[in-house]
């Protein structure tokens, strides 16, 4: 087994070993493509063939990585040497997985602790759009509104640079920005919808279920596999989106733990 580092060669081949499962391996079908500037990729390969990819951000401000692999053996040697290529992978490190996966990272890491997260999808059949009619397309001049909301409605993993990335829609009341969800991400096989929040003192009134269904609507222009990520214990979450179309089709694992490198 030879572990290298992705290859121009090699992107159109890793891809389409990707592609074989979109929504399990979306995030690194991500890092491959539109977030390819942002990310350390490796591949594990027996000869000719690829067993494995994993890969590594450089901005995000919490260690993480995501890996796939086809062969137990190089799950271990992938994580090993993607952390002694990034040292900051070397303390506590996060990584949302499948269970294929989540097994595979107990036997090369220390687990710490873990939660569990549905990967919930929607087809443009059963997309169902709420009749909320104050739906606004946000923009970069909506920044400091979408900054503001972020912070009162706890999102920890918002950016500005999420606009950039795909389409972001909003409800307005009271000429406040009470509700948003965005893009994680946009490949031509798969997107991920995300930094969906609520003011806390509109919550209740639908407003949610109406920027995430308007997203969703502009990314089946896009793409055609959409899907969101939606803790295990947040059951009022995943019944709004059930309610516009959404359903579970795999338990993932967000797992913290160590790798040790000796």
């Amino acid at each position: 087994m030879q572990i290298t580092v992705l290859t121009d060669e090699m992107l159109q081949p890793t891809l389409a070993y990707l592609r074989h499962k979109p929504y399990r391996n979306a995030l690194l079908l991500s890092n491959l493509s539109q977030l390819r500037e942002r990310c350390d990729v490796l591949l594990a390969r027996d000869g000719e063939q690829l067993i494995g990819v994993a890969s590594t951000y450089h901005d995000l401000p919490a260690p993480n990585l995501i890996f796939t692999a086809t062969s137990d053996a190089a799950a271990p040697a992938l994580i090993k040497q993607l952390a002694a290529r990034n040292p900051r992978l070397q303390y506590t490190t996060m990584a949302l997985l499948p269970e294929a996966q989540f097994d595979q990272l107990q036997n090369a890491a220390i687990l710490i602790s873990h939660e569990i997260e549905f990967q919930m999808v929607v087809e443009p059949e059963t997309l169902r759009i709420p009749e909320q009619s104050h739906v606004t397309r946000l923009t970069h001049a909506e920044l400091p509104a979408l900054n503001e909301l972020a912070e009162v409605a706890g999102l920890t993993v918002w950016h500005e640079g999420a606009l950039d990335l795909g389409p972001a829609f909003g409800c307005f009341a009271e000429k406040r920005l009470v509700a948003m969800a965005a893009t994680h991400f946009i490949t031509p096989e798969i997107i991920e919808i995300g930094h969906v929040a609520t003011h806390p003192a509109y919550r209740g009134r639908g407003y949610a279920k109406a920027a995430t269904a308007a997203v969703a609507q502009a990314a089946f222009a896009l793409a055609p596999h959409v899907f969101l990520m939606v803790l295990e214990q947040n059951t009022a979450a995943q019944a709004a989106y059930r309610s516009i179309g959404f359903y579970p089709i795999e338990r993932f694992y967000l797992a913290r733990f160590q790798v040790d490198v000796s």
